[in-house]
């Protein structure tokens, strides 16, 4: 395994979740998707619930800690523009161009493929690995630091700290670690340089949002126990839920965010104690009808948390430590870190209204107003803890010997439910999860890559058709949030993973490619003289990949007769081997491609279908837009064919040089 930290001398080596030998070590319905009926009748063998069903958490002990959280902010005045976290949602883009949109190819895989995520439960633990025995380049991986180090350094810089880490079939093949846990005193002076503290690979980070994943994964173990479904609604289990008309809410609209509730509103400054904070969360009035709108919300999740007390009989996080944490050996996982483990842990923001610097306990200021505990955010946890999380979902539900969940229901988890509501080149959710993620997936995105992002800058990203985990720890909130651009960095990490797994196909590398940068427009264009008369039947034969954003960075494939003046698409089909052919109808291409390499033909006719010929130009053009992208466009050997005749081949070094590129880079 390859590593960049310099452990200081108090460092353990065996802490953490994953020992040397790889064991766990001491140290919606219809409006969401067709698959949402199967999903509600998920069953399995989920771990037992006898015991903490004999056990009530009241409202005493979360009390008490809000107390504490209350107290310090008896003297604040006011409360501070940006003072709280609205969880992480992706970043608003406007809606893509209707002509993108309806043009974006079906990458459907179809029978007979199996689905990514229709996995065995393997029960594989997490090892130490050799990035080249794990399908891993070594050579790209170290890319890595750069890339961490242009975040800390950039201005202003995008996290104080960072945890690195990359696994890949089960293998933990890179770790890095640069940066400060703790620098800053407050959000304009720094600390005393000896009162400073370096990340590490085994800093303990808050990882706000991603704290949903355990909710979820809670909810799915009740659903499996037959406690709960996925059509419940959910003033079924909670009355109080009920009022200003959300009745008809189901479990499955909260898991997928179109419940139709607001994405947060103020708990922890406009009511006074918990109880009350939890009553205005469940009476909160929607801003729109269940399965009709996709809005990121915190008060669902923690909605979620209160069914899942209720249904366990116990806190969330004795829940949350008793059938997920502990099973799986995350013995650095926790809610309310104890304050001896302080000096491990990240410091995140410096706020007004507390008057002090958040180090220790959680950042977001709803889930510290309700006692640290809360179903949206409040865990802690180290890279080495939250890759044994997603190696649990890589082996089906179940890591070693802890089985957490059945394959099926993991599936169900990882299986979008909100595609009719939000569109093509909208929002993708599974049962908790986050998919198709291009805001931070980047060049790992698929519809099957998912898991969560954290306001506080963490990071996870899973791919299941790689088996690779990467996750990305950071502090970006320290010592203000209002430095925080963390998935920039998000983005180039995961390309980087991309381009070490080689999921470009070696190939192509050698051709041209575009599209790696933001607002971009590059074109690779050709003249030739395809003659007249006869029976002539011209193509353009294309050998090609695409991992575009889906609808908001496009291939266009065009043909003009006027010298450039004008250009029409060029309708085609998309072939490679083992796969089911993908219609182009309008020319153009996005989406994340299915990571094939395809042969794209294209006739040349224009739009009436009428024949070209004579003097005609083609031209690939590349457009990207102003944030989020995945790998590219590359595009190999460039024909164009009538019958038998090659009028045009980019293996032939003259035909090479006609082709003339603006923005595409040519490989070596």
């Amino acid at each position: 395994m390859y590593s960049r930290t310099t452990p200081s001398s108090d460092e353990n080596p065996e802490a953490g979740a994953v020992g040397r030998g790889g064991e766990p070590g001491g140290g919606d319905t219809s409006a969401t998707g067709g698959d949402a009926g199967r999903a509600g009748a998920v069953r399995g063998s989920g771990p037992s619930s006898s015991g903490g069903r004999l056990r009530r958490a009241g409202l005493t002990r979360r009390a008490g800690l809000a107390g504490t959280a209350l107290a310090a902010t008896a003297t604040a005045v006011g409360v501070p523009i940006a003072g709280w976290a609205k969880g992480d949602p992706a970043p608003h883009k406007d809606e893509p161009s209707s002509r993108s949109a309806l043009a974006a190819p079906d990458w459907s895989r179809g029978k007979p493929h199996r689905h990514p995520w229709d996995r065995q439960r393997s029960g594989r633990t997490l090892r130490e690995a050799e990035p080249g025995s794990v399908g891993l380049d070594a050579d790209s991986l170290e890319e890595l630091p750069a890339i961490i180090r242009a975040g800390l350094d950039h201005d202003p810089p995008r996290f104080s700290g960072a945890s690195l880490l990359v696994a890949s079939q089960a293998g933990i093949a890179y770790e890095h670690a640069d940066g400060y846990a703790l620098r800053w005193k407050n959000a304009t002076e720094q600390l005393p340089e000896d009162q400073w503290i370096e990340a590490r690979s085994d800093t303990i980070y808050d990882l706000a949002s991603i704290s949903k994943l355990f909710t979820a994964t809670s909810v799915m173990q009740l659903i499996e126990q037959g406690e709960l479904s996925l059509e419940d609604p959910v003033a079924s289990h909670l009355p109080a839920f009920a009022a200003n008309g959300k009745a008809d809410v189901t479990v499955q609209h909260l898991l997928t965010h179109v419940g139709g509730l607001p994405p947060f509103i103020n708990l922890y400054s406009s009511y006074p104690d918990v109880p009350s904070r939890l009553d205005a969360v469940l009476t909160v009035a929607p801003q729109a009808p269940p399965g009709t709108e996709y809005v990121y919300s915190d008060l669902g999740l923690i909605t979620l948390g209160l069914i899942v007390e209720k249904l366990a009989g116990q806190s969330l996080d004795e829940y949350v430590r008793e059938h997920i944490t502990e099973p799986l050996g995350m013995h650095e996982t926790m809610y309310n870190p104890p304050a001896e483990l302080r000096p491990r842990i990240a410091a995140t923001e410096y706020i007004d209204y507390y008057g002090e610097l958040v180090h220790g306990h959680v950042h977001d200021e709803n889930a510290y107003s309700l006692g640290g505990v809360a179903g949206h955010a409040g865990v802690f946890s180290t890279a080495r803890d939250l890759a044994v999380f997603g190696q649990m979902f890589l082996g089906g539900g179940r890591y070693g010997k802890a089985e957490i969940l059945s394959a099926q229901t993991v599936q169900e988890m990882f299986t979008d439910r909100i595609a009719a509501v939000t569109g093509v080149g909208g929002a993708r959710r599974g049962l908790g999860p986050e998919l198709e993620a291009w805001y931070y997936h980047a060049g790992l995105t698929s519809p099957y890559s998912g898991a969560h992002t954290g306001f506080t800058g963490t990071s996870l990203v899973i791919d299941p058709l790689t088996d690779t985990i990467v996750i990305m720890l950071v502090n970006s909130v320290h010592p203000t949030r209002e430095w925080s651009s963390t998935s920039a960095t998000r983005r180039e990490v995961s390309t980087c993973v991309a381009g070490a797994l080689g999921i470009v196909p070696t190939k192509l590398r050698e051709g041209w490619s575009a599209g790696a940068e933001d607002d971009s427009t590059a074109t690779l264009t050709a003249g030739l003289d395809l003659g007249s008369g006869g029976a002539r039947s011209p193509e353009l034969v294309l050998d090609l990949f695409a991992h575009l954003e889906t609808a908001y960075d496009v291939l266009s494939v065009e043909a003009s007769q006027d010298q450039g003046s004008s250009w029409y698409p060029l309708a085609g089909t998309l072939e490679a081997r083992h796969q089911e052919p993908v219609e182009v109808p309008d020319g153009q291409i996005t989406g994340w491609g299915r990571r094939q390499q395809w042969t794209g033909t294209f006739p040349l006719v224009d739009s009436a279908g009428e024949v070209l010929g004579d003097e005609v130009q083609i031209r690939l053009t590349v457009t990207t837009d102003g944030a989020t992208r995945g790998l590219g466009a590359w595009v190999g050997r460039i024909r164009v064919v009538d019958g038998h005749h090659e009028l045009l081949d980019t293996d032939r070094a003259a035909d090479r040089e006609v082709i003339v590129a603006d923005g595409w880079v040519l490989g070596e």
